[in-house]
């Protein structure tokens, strides 16, 4: 078996395929605010029949980061005194 392939108890959630390959790509990222942020080098396994992609915990973790970091911003709306 090739070693970027790996069956696991994961099953897609399209098709319901079980074969998976662990990449490193950017992931489009659905703000609450309705934008979407393309967050580069997340850690994803894709589908190797449908070609969706799902974070791992690693690539949750960096997620989770980018989205705090983004609420951690000032607003371009609100004024510094």
């Amino acid at each position: 078996m090739n070693p970027t392939r790996k069956k696991t108890n994961l099953k897609c959630n399209s098709c319901g395929h079980s074969t998976f390959k662990n990449k490193i790509t950017t992931f489009p990222l659905q703000t609450f605010s309705g934008k979407v942020l393309n967050v580069g080098r997340v850690a994803v396994k894709e589908c190797l029949n449908c070609h969706e992609i799902v974070p791992t915990s690693a690539g949750k973790e960096k997620l989770e980061r980018c989205l705090n970091a983004l609420f951690s911003l000032p607003s371009s709306n609100s004024t510094l005194s």
